[in-house]
């Protein structure tokens, strides 16, 4: 019990030491600001906003043929009930 707080409060500072060492400036610009440009411009995140803009294509296309499909299929029935009834 006494342990686990322990790691807590351990982590904390560690977290609140981090945290403070990013806000150090340097030419002007934050190290934070350093580490997100390189984050940005890393080759690692482009691959990775490949893939999302990938999956969220394939999830766009995907609901767009199910639609149709639902469409096609129900609006055929429906239309061939209108017909017969005539």
């Amino acid at each position: 019990m006494i342990g686990d707080f322990f790691i807590i409060v351990r982590y904390f500072v560690i977290s609140i030491i981090l945290v403070g060492a990013l806000q150090v400036e340097m030419k002007g610009k934050s190290l934070e600001g350093y580490v997100t440009d390189w984050f940005y411009t890393s080759n690692v995140a482009q691959q990775i906003r490949t893939a999302a803009k990938g999956g969220a294509l394939l999830i766009e296309n995907g609901a767009h043929s199910t639609k149709r499909f639902f469409k096609d299929v129900f609006g055929s029935a429906s239309n061939a009930a209108d017909r017969a009834s005539r």
